[in-house]
């Protein structure tokens, strides 16, 4: 699976953390994270050992991912599992291709999970062997220097399996054998920190930050009834929850999800809870291994990445444990045990699942596209349309090398795919950091000529103007989507370029609706009060929309304002389709947009844009500006209207595109 899709996000993480190591910058001080260092600190030496190549990340894993089978095989032996530790090896072994692709890219919950399986067989041997004890102390280490939470987690489950499994006169020195083993990578780890000057960053890094940030990031957990139902909750956001596979023979086409395929996902959701509750059962029936505890350990603790965000990428990490541990209290219950072919039966079902899901993979794959820099051909439909390529192409032909841009939203690979570096500490947006993120982005941003910015807000979170309210003000006024930039149009991801300065905001409009006045105009002519507030509509091309819902013949919004003097309007006009929450919008056709203004007890219109008046149109913005400079200095009426050639439909929306008004700037230039 490794040479199959590119990942801009999760493996782009860490890529490009450990790229600036390799440069000399320091982790939690020049480059903002809130997880572990070990992932960031295996792949630079990784880096340095063999090249900076995509390829010798994804080998790390391959390693990691042998040695993780073979360590569910070894459990499931002393777990007295017969024959079923094939099929337990099997299971782990097939989550590269059935759970593609997390499993195959270096991400710091893929190693927790590798590291996780191999530290519990540690600790089995550990109940018989001290040196086996300190090697499960130091694997326990390096997954809560990987994943906090779930290195914590299992490091309490198997502390206590250790005091449970081992001999009544070797408890105490078995478990001291695995503390200290912990306890050597923790001071290792805090003296290398604290030598650097870092040791408070690291501190507020990896213990303060998540429990602050743990808020920001919750989304309620699947439902797991009625069967078959997605709930109010959910339904909205089920593409986060659908299985990958699924999307990936879909695209996004959610919208028809049919009942067979949420309760599927009900059920994998419920599997982990499941496996609990048949371990329960079990121990009720009978005494069990002491390695079957020691795997429920790493199951409750791999269970910790479904909280407090519980899509399908961290699902995923949660499946291949709950199954084993399903598998291993298969034997034995009742004196009955499986017969070796019923194992074989389902290695040879975890093959024939694998050959065909990867065989369908490899042929939903397009040619590699990224760029030298990244050979993996893409799978997910985003990946194989031409957005990114578009992107790195653009940036490839002009950059310099090492020049400094910024990835705005969650596409860090793009550094690397461009040999270009990032300015600010940050690899992504951080939800709930937003006075530390702002002021670090915009003194970063001063050099910086080339910006690339996702049109994939996610409203599941929170939009990126609701984040970085300055930042995105500071990309209106500075920044453009060039002409030159190729499938603009129809990309959901662009390159935004330096231009002339526009001019600093006075007064933001969008963010002064709420003391405005909206209208509607009915088949009578008479403008009333707006019936019904607006959708939230998503940031498009680097413009906020102003959505206006109409009455048959149009309506507006109006607004009272105290006019600074070097008044100008601006706005963008012109765009066809919007996105909100779970719906597609399209401007009503034919319509013109009006802006007029009103000193005493007239409007005076200022400007009229008839838009979509040709099917090519409306494929990016169109700016509108206007002088104000007449009426400076005086109270007045701004009115923006639309105002449709024929009746239109209920509930019809247009909109402007970040309407303000802007002070003109002194000397303005290109």
């Amino acid at each position: 699976m490794i040479p199959l899709e590119p990942n801009l996000l999760e493996e782009g993480l860490i890529v490009h953390a450990a790229q600036r190591l390799l440069r000399g910058e320091r982790l939690y001080r020049d480059i903002a994270s809130f997880t572990g260092p070990f992932p960031f600190e295996l792949l630079a030496v990784s880096f340095r050992l063999f090249g900076e190549e995509i390829l010798v990340a994804r080998s790390v894993v391959v390693a990691l991912h042998g040695v993780a089978c073979a360590a569910a095989y070894g459990m499931a032996r002393r777990a007295k599992a017969g024959p079923l530790a094939h099929a337990a090896a099997g299971c782990v072994a097939s989550a590269p291709v059935l759970l593609f692709p997390l499993y195959s890219i270096f991400f710091y919950s893929t190693l927790a999970f590798h590291l996780s399986l191999i530290a519990g067989y540690a600790a089995v041997r550990g109940m018989g062997s001290a040196r086996w004890g300190v090697s499960a102390g130091v694997l326990v280490a390096c997954v809560a220097l990987s994943k906090q939470s779930v290195g914590a987690v299992l490091a309490m489950g198997l502390i206590v399996s250790l005091a449970l499994g081992s001999r009544p006169g070797e408890r105490i020195r078995r478990m001291s054998a695995m503390i200290s083993g912990a306890v050597a990578v923790a001071v290792i780890t805090l003296a290398g920190f604290a030598l650097h000057g870092d040791l408070g960053a690291l501190v507020r890094s990896l213990v303060v930050l998540p429990f602050s940030l743990g808020e920001t990031f919750r989304t309620p957990y699947m439902n797991l009834w009625p069967p078959g139902e997605f709930s109010a909750a959910i339904r909205p956001h089920q593409g986060l929850y659908l299985p990958q596979l699924y999307s990936f023979v879909r695209g996004f086409a959610f919208a028809d999800v049919g009942k067979p395929m949420a309760l599927a996902t009900q059920l994998l959701y419920a599997l982990p809870f499941l496996a609990l509750l048949a371990t329960g059962v079990r121990r009720v029936l009978g005494t069990l291994p002491a390695a079957i505890w020691v795997h429920t350990a790493v199951l409750v603790a791999l269970s910790m990445n479904l909280f407090p965000r519980p899509d399908w990428g961290h699902l995923v990490f949660v499946l291949p444990s709950s199954l084993v541990q399903l598998l291993l209290l298969m034997p034995g219950s009742r004196g009955t045990r499986l017969k070796p072919w019923a194992a074989g039966v389902l290695v040879l079902a975890f093959g024939v699942c694998s050959g065909v899901v990867g065989t369908l993979l490899h042929g939903l794959a397009g040619p590699a596209s990224f760029g030298p820099r990244v050979p993996q051909r893409p799978v997910s439909a985003l990946y194989r349309i031409p957005a990114v390529p578009h992107v790195i192409r653009y940036l490839r032909d002009r950059v310099r090398p090492d020049e400094p841009i910024f990835v705005a939203r969650a596409e860090p690979l793009i550094y690397f795919a461009t040999g270009t570096r990032n300015p600010t500490p940050f690899s992504g947006v951080i939800p709930g950091l937003r006075d530390e993120q702002e002021s670090a982005i915009l003194a970063g941003l001063e050099d910086v000529r080339y910006v690339v910015m996702s049109d994939l807000d996610q409203p599941a979170f929170m939009y990126y103007r609701d984040e970085l309210p300055a930042v995105q003000a500071y990309l209106e006024r500075y920044f453009h989507v060039p002409e030159a930039f190729s499938g603009r149009d129809a990309s959901w991801i662009l390159v935004l370029e330096r231009g002339r300065d526009r001019g600093k905001t006075a007064i933001d409009l969008l963010r002064s609706r709420e003391s405005a006045r909206a209208w509607i105009r009915g088949r009578t002519g008479v403008a009333l009060p707006a019936p019904e507030s607006p959708p939230r509509l998503a940031t498009r091309q680097n413009r906020r929309p102003l959505a206006l819902v109409l009455g048959t013949w149009g309506g507006g919004i109006d607004f009272e304002i105290d006019l600074p003097r070097r008044a100008v309007f601006q706005a963008s006009v012109g765009l066809r389709n919007m996105t909100g929450i779970s719906d597609i919008y399209t401007h009503p056709p034919r319509t013109r947009l009006v802006v007029s203004i009103k000193r005493g007890e007239r409007f005076e219109t200022l400007a009229t844009v008839r838009v979509l008046e040709y099917a090519n149109q409306g494929l990016s913005w169109s700016p509108l500006e206007v002088d104000l400079f007449a009426y400076g200095g005086n109270r007045v009426t701004l009115r923006l209207e639309s105002s449709p050639e024929s009746p239109l439909a209920p509930g019809a929306l247009a909109w402007w595109g970040s309407p303000r008004i802007a002070l003109r700037p002194a000397r303005s230039i290109d």
